[in-house]
């Protein structure tokens, strides 16, 4: 298979993606009719639902360009950009805040308070890196690597309290531990390509993209997961 065959698989890939997403807010919608009641959810629902909304922008915009390239190609050329990459800080923006309130409401204690006041403190460090470092053009292996780790950690912290502390075997605790299981997956196998990406790429595009067509799949297992874990929840 050619380096463009895999990248249009990947697109196919990405697609299935999308439906994941989709898949997120639907259950929202079909279980609660939107917003839900549940303070512990509604920063999930927010951002599940933006997350849905960059992603249908992202592939409206990759089919935009595939199909009329004469249109797009120069303005995209005159202001350097190359791919989706500028989308990115959207969808870090939209994770470290409505999921950093999400974890600072299921991890309790003073513990929970940290994480909102370091989540807010990484959505403003984003959007300097945006504007000022890294930018927008190109990959942000800063940005990207940060939250990455940041919901790795939270991650830890709430299965910490879950597991150690026993919080209950109620029907809430077993669907946020689904939930935060599904973070957890995506994002640590992201930290791992972030090591080897730029060495893949260079060396070995045909395994870059094979491996980048794994982290979706596992992408997509998460949000399948985190939708699982809101469909079964219910207040305690």
């Amino acid at each position: 298979m050619t380096e463009s065959e895999f990248g249009q698989l990947v697109i196919k890939i990405g697609y299935a993606l999308l439906a994941a997403r989709g898949a997120i807010a639907g259950v929202f919608l079909l279980r609660y009719g939107g917003v839900p009641d549940y303070a512990v959810l509604r920063p999930l629902f927010w951002y599940a639902l933006f997350a849905l909304v960059i992603a249908i922008f992202e592939s409206s915009f990759i089919g935009l360009v595939n199909t009329f390239p004469d249109f797009f190609v120069p303005y995209l050329t005159r202001f350097e950009i190359d791919d989706t990459f500028f989308i990115s800080p959207l969808y870090y923006l939209n994770e470290f805040w409505f999921l950093g309130l999400f974890f600072s409401r299921i991890v309790k204690g003073q513990t929970g308070k940290l994480i909102r006041i370091v989540s807010v403190c990484l959505f403003v460090l984003e959007i300097l890196n945006t504007l000022f470092g890294e930018g927008y053009k190109d990959a942000q292996k800063i940005g990207s690597f940060c939250l990455a780790l940041y919901l790795i950690v939270v991650s830890v912290l709430f299965f910490k309290q879950h597991f150690i502390n026993k919080i209950g075997n109620s029907l809430s605790t077993d669907a946020l531990n689904l939930i935060v299981w599904g973070f957890f997956c995506i994002n640590t196998f992201s930290i791992l390509i972030l090591f080897f990406s730029d060495r893949l790429y260079n060396d070995l595009p045909s395994l870059f993209y094979q491996i980048s067509m794994g982290r979706m799949a596992i992408e997509i297992f998460g949000l399948l997961l985190i939708a699982y874990g809101v469909r079964l929840f219910k207040p305690s």
